[in-house]
C-alpha cells in the first residue's frame, strides 16, 4: 500500500453520500477479465479483454411508508462459471442508508436483511439451512453489497478521501475508504464521459477502482486485479 493510501485509510472522516446525487437510471455493464496487467490499462480501452458476463443496473424512485427512497436491483450473470446474482436494496433516499436488502442466487433466495436503527437483523439461507442474522451496530452503517452507486453519492473530488462503515452479510461490519486519485475519459456506448478514478481500500486492503461521471455521479465501470466491468454487454433476461 502506498503512502497516499495508508494516510487516507488512517485520517479519512465518515461522510455521509449525498442522495440527491443519485439519478434513475438503467444500465448494462459487461464483465470482463483483463489480457493485460491489472492497473496498465483504462477501464475499456484494452483490446484483449474477455467478457464473460454482464451486469444490469436498475435505480429507481420510491416511497416506503411515506419517505423517499432509492430502489436499486443489480443483477449480474457470468454463464461459464454458471453464476447468476441478484442484489436488491431500498435505501433511504437522502443518505443511502438501507431500509432492506435481499439477495438471490439462479433466483433461489440467499439473504433478506431489515436495517433499524442500532441493529439489522434477517436470515442466510445455505443449502436450505436457514441461519438468523441479528447484529447491533454503532450510529449509521451504509450496505456492503453496494458500492459504485454508493461512492458516487461523496462529494468526489480530486485529492478528497472517505471513510464508510458497512455491513456485509458473509463478511460482517467493515470500512470502505476511499481516495480520488485521478480522472480520465471513459469509453462508453453513447461516447466519452470524463470520470474520477476512486480507489477503494476493504478494511485497510486495496481491493478495487471505481469510476465515477463527474458530470452526474453515475457509475462507468471498474478494474482491480480479476478483471473488471464497462458499459456495454449483452443484459438480457437480467431484470
Amino acid at each position: 500500500m502506498d503512502m497516499l493510501m495508508m494516510l487516507a485509510a488512517a485520517a479519512a472522516a465518515v461522510t455521509a453520500p449525498q442522495g440527491d446525487r443519485v439519478k434513475p437510471v438503467d444500465q448494462c455493464f459487461a464483465i470482463y477479465r483483463p489480457g493485460s496487467p491489472a492497473g496498465t490499462q483504462a477501464a475499456g480501452t484494452s483490446s484483449d479483454q474477455t467478457v464473460i458476463g454482464a451486469t444490469r443496473q436498475v435505480i429507481r424512485a420510491t416511497r416506503i411508508n411515506g419517505r423517499p427512497a432509492w430502489d436499486i436491483v443489480i443483477h449480474q450473470r457470468v454463464p461459464m462459471a454458471n453464476f447468476a446474482m441478484r442484489d436488491h436494496f431500498v435505501l433511504n433516499r437522502d443518505d443511502l442508508t438501507p431500509i432492506t436488502f435481499d439477495n438471490s442466487r439462479s433466483g433461489v433466495e440467499h439473504v433478506a436483511l431489515r436495517y433499524t436503527p442500532g441493529r439489522i437483523v434477517g436470515t442466510k439461507t445455505d443449502k436450505a439451512v436457514v441461519t438468523p442474522i441479528d447484529v447491533a451496530v454503532a450510529g449509521p452503517i451504509w450496505e456492503g453489497n453496494l458500492w459504485g452507486v454508493t461512492f458516487g453519492a461523496l462529494p468526489l473530488a480530486m485529492g478528497k478521501s472517505f471513510s464508510l462503515p458497512f455491513y456485509q452479510y458473509d463478511g460482517g461490519i467493515g470500512r470502505f475508504t476511499l481516495t480520488v486519485t485521478g480522472s480520465q475519459s471513459v469509453a462508453t456506448p453513447t461516447g466519452p464521459v470524463d470520470s474520477w478514478t476512486v480507489a477503494v481500500l476493504k478494511d485497510g486492503k486495496p481491493s478495487a477502482t471505481t469510476l465515477i461521471a463527474k458530470r452526474d455521479a453515475r457509475e462507468l465501470g471498474s478494474f482491480a486485479a480479476r478483471g473488471g466491468t464497462k458499459l456495454g454487454g449483452d443484459c438480457t433476461g437480467l431484470d
